[in-house]
């Protein structure tokens, strides 16, 4: 233990054989040591750190696919909204304009048994505003000199079955038209409650709530007068009016 060696007792080792009986030796020094607390992870922390750092990983892989496919969004629905109304025919060789498409949330998706209500909105820097500690979803914060409108709606299931909503399989789109001046598409985010990605069973008779989040300068979000929300799964196209 004292690293003393008779020649007659311990034969000649290399130096590789050297080391590791040296590093065997302080190992074992080490292990009775009551002040020493080892520097390296146990195998069961290494594996929990390998798989916090895969699942943050694939979280940031997952927004930053959400924020391209956002930036494309956007630049489809200012297109797209351009005219906020579908030219028909009106039978004399001209051109008339149809009125918006006005539909509760629920019945535009189709949704049997469950209702969905748009039940406010709130400015924030942050969303959410408290985030638990073991919360992995992370949170919504905006740029420097924005600000973020979260639009809230709560899901209540009328059934007497549970029910389970699976957004993302109808692929919804939401555009925000503010004061009629300007449009925002929702952001895409990896929050539980997101609405265009809502995945959960809600029990009969119970309600949770959901959210939209849009992204505006500060100006913007304290100069709120109407609100139109614009809602898009294929090829169908509704509005719902929120503030007017």
């Amino acid at each position: 233990m004292g690293g003393c060696a008779f020649d007659d007792q311990i034969p000649d080792l290399k130096e590789d054989e050297m080391k590791m009986v040296e590093e065997y030796a302080a190992h074992l020094l080490l292990k009775y040591d009551e002040n020493y607390k080892a520097a390296v992870l146990s195998s069961e922390a290494m594996q929990a750190e390998r798989e916090r750092l895969m699942r943050l990983a694939a979280v940031q892989a997952e927004i930053k696919k959400m924020e391209e496919e956002r930036a494309a969004q956007e630049a489809q629905e200012k297109q797209d909204d351009s005219s906020s109304t579908d030219s028909t025919s009106d039978g004399e060789g001209g051109k008339k304009q149809s009125g918006p498409v006005f539909t509760d949330i629920d019945d535009f998706f189709g949704l049997d048994g469950l209702e969905i209500e748009y039940s406010g909105f709130l400015a924030a820097k942050a969303y959410p505003e408290q985030l638990d500690a073991n919360d992995w979803q992370g949170v919504v914060t905006a740029t420097t000199g924005n600000s973020l409108l979260v639009f809230r709606y709560t899901i209540t299931n009328t059934a007497v079955e549970d029910k389970y909503l699976d957004m993302v399989s109808l692929s919804p789109r939401f555009t925000f038209r503010i004061n009629d001046s300007f449009s925002k598409a929702s952001m895409m985010t990896v929050l539980l409650n997101d609405l265009a990605g809502y995945r959960d069973t809600i029990p009969a008779g119970e309600s949770r709530e959901a959210v939209l989040i849009v992204e505006v300068t500060e100006a913007q979000a304290q100069a709120v007068n109407k609100l139109t929300m614009i809602m898009r799964y294929g090829d169908e196209r509704g509005e719902y009016s929120l503030l007017y």
